[in-house]
């Protein structure tokens, strides 16, 4: 049976929804116009890929034009790989391998020398080339326990409607985004279609978002959004469910904090996608009411190009290194490669030396951020090398700040 991947028409937008929802086990309300033109917006069909056999849609794929924060602070195009779905009458033919094959020449041809994903399935990408560079903590506390702490002087939080947070929140998250590797910008369409799409038909019993903003002097320096789901038993046990906070000074962050520790009938807080390296523990009276209910990875990174990748991003200090790189996915990246860094910044070639170090494109899509440990990796087979080059690697990789991303896309 024969498969290809063709042009998604508007003719074929329904069925391509279909095929996504069901394979993400849902169904389309084809009576919902808004959420068909939110689909529109959202989707770009010139970077779909939905995968016909016949007439019948039997896999799905596409990917975001993203520009993601890089270590050092640079802005780098991403194309942020989602919706990903193979119909079950098709499995193991060769779909997905199809779609990744399209997916990253495209990237490729586009100038896009970063590829990014939030995976569904641990074990699928790998083989693709992209590796786990980030992590997200999933939270909660009861307020009771955790102590409510004093109000953060000189700050005060308003409640703000909707229209108000979509002037102030997009500049606020600006300053935050350049500065954290693996955040990335947001437009003005996905801000309103993504971020305050607020529809009462898709909360799932929960309020419409909240929208706290943090000031200084009257001037906003933080927000947090969020929404809240009543209880009561003997004594009132509501929750505030934290959608995203975010805080370009550190009075803001305790402001905030704060602010969703002591909203009455409230207690029980809870926040899906935490930073790892936030000190939110050491904030609270205390911190042991804090549970971590998962940790688990957040954004996976693939070197598309990767001279290019590694000239994007800033290093610690300076030095060079030999890297051997292997990618049987994509062939123009297999090879050997010299990277020198001076004062932080550097240039990458191919070269036709012996390596120091040698690793596949997965792991070293994992190190980029700066987020991992390569010193760890090579203690489970992952980077070959002698010890002082792979010490020497790490050193040069490894970044002061934890690489986050705020959403999955």
């Amino acid at each position: 049976m024969s498969f290809e991947i063709r042009e998604l028409t508007p003719d074929s937008v329904d069925a391509f929804r279909q095929a996504i929802s069901s394979g993400f086990g849902h169904d389309v309300d084809f009576e919902d116009k808004e959420g068909a033109e939110r689909f529109g917006i959202v989707f770009n069909r010139e970077r779909m890929l939905p995968v016909f056999d016949g007439d019948q849609i039997v896999g799905t794929g596409g990917d975001f034009d993203l520009t993601v924060t890089v270590p050092g602070g640079a802005q780098v195009p991403m194309s942020g790989l989602t919706i990903i779905t193979v119909q079950p009458t098709h499995t193991r033919r060769g779909i997905l391998t199809a779609m990744m094959r399209a997916h990253i020449d495209r990237a490729r041809d586009r100038g896009e020398p970063l590829g990014g994903l939030w995976a569904s399935e641990v074990q699928i990408y790998g083989r693709f080339g992209y590796g786990s560079a980030a992590d997200m903590r999933s939270i909660k506390y009861d307020a009771r326990y955790a102590g409510h702490g004093l109000r953060e002087p000189g700050v005060t939080v308003r409640l703000v409607s909707p229209q108000e947070a979509s002037e102030i929140l997009p500049l606020l998250f600006s300053e935050v985004q350049r500065t954290r590797p693996g955040m990335y910008q947001r437009t003005e369409e996905w801000w309103k279609y993504r971020l305050f799409w607020d529809r009462e038909k898709d909360r799932q019993g929960l309020s419409a978002l909240r929208h706290a903003v943090a000031e200084e002097d009257g001037k906003p320096i933080g927000y947090v959004t969020y929404r809240q789901k009543s209880s009561w038993e003997a004594l009132p046990e509501g929750e505030i469910r934290i959608r995203e906070i975010i805080t370009p000074t550190d009075a803001a962050y305790r402001a905030l904090w704060h602010y969703v520790t002591n909203i009455d009938l409230f207690p029980i807080v809870k926040h899906w996608n935490l930073p790892v390296d936030d000190p939110l523990q050491m904030l609270l009276r205390d911190g042991r009411a804090l549970s971590t209910e998962d940790l688990s990875d957040s954004l996976w990174m693939r070197l598309i190009e990767v001279p290019k990748a590694l000239e994007s991003r800033s290093y610690t200090g300076s030095g060079a290194i030999t890297i051997d790189v292997h990618d049987p996915f994509a062939s123009w990246n297999d090879g050997t490669y010299r990277l020198e860094v001076e004062d932080g910044q550097a240039t990458c070639r191919p070269v036709g030396m012996d390596a120091e170090v040698a690793m596949d494109v997965n792991t070293l899509g994992a190190i980029y951020l700066g987020g991992r440990d390569a010193k760890a990796l090579a203690r489970i087979g992952r980077i070959e090398g002698a010890p002082e080059a792979v010490a020497r690697l790490d050193a040069l990789f490894r970044g002061a700040i934890a690489p986050w991303c705020a959403e999955v896309f």
